[in-house]
């Protein structure tokens, strides 16, 4: 049997991901089974198994595929130096959803599964640990001309990574319950209320 090369194998990963996001979009992660995957892919069942056992290592895979390199993106401008705002860093987090295609709908049902699903949950959670400790570095530059010292600096570029991330969340239940709405949109309507 001739060896798969690397990049032919994440180019196959990638190609299942994309039939799997499409059918969880429309069928919902409880609905959609691995077949319907199958189905979607034109791919056989054990070319689906070989490469993702169950829909927790298949959202493993969305989220270290998508997300992970925008959140990684942020923090190397933070830790080269460049100053990125808390705005800059919200924007680039949720502009993930346009570029790659993803839907909040969808990430909002993984939401719901991971807290009854183990392997969902501990997804989510070291996702979300990173996407924090990311934010903060990011946003560190920016921490350092806001505070009086570094203690202080840490602090608020903690604080503030939170509320990134709890406004990253608002955008994608907001947009998966009243429906679509540009980042730009979302960001000026945060603005506006958070200055009133």
């Amino acid at each position: 049997m001739p060896k798969v090369s690397k990049e032919y194998r994440e180019a196959r990963r990638d190609e299942i991901a994309r039939a799997a996001l499409r059918v969880l979009t429309r069928k919902g992660v409880r609905d959609t089974s691995i077949a319907d995957i199958v189905e979607e892919s034109g791919l056989s069942t054990g070319a689906i198994y070989s490469h993702f056992s169950n829909k927790a290592e298949l959202a493993r895979y969305v989220v270290g595929r998508f997300l992970l390199p925008r959140i990684d993106a942020l923090e190397a401008a933070g830790t080269s130096g460049q100053v990125v705002t808390p705005r800059q860093a919200l924007q680039g987090l949720l502009s993930v959803f346009a570029e790659e295609g993803l839907s909040p709908s969808l990430v909002l049902q993984f939401w719901g599964e991971a807290m009854v699903e183990p392997g969902l949950q501990d997804q989510l959670l070291g996702t979300a640990g990173h996407l924090r400790a990311s934010l903060a570095l990011a946003i560190g530059p920016w921490a350092r001309t806001q505070a009086s010292d570094d203690t202080d600096a840490a602090s608020l570029a903690a604080e503030t990574a939170r509320s990134i991330a709890a406004l990253a969340q608002g955008y994608i239940a907001n947009t998966a319950v009243f429906g679509p709405r540009t980042v730009e949109e979302y960001l000026e309507g945060a603005a506006a209320v958070l200055a009133s």
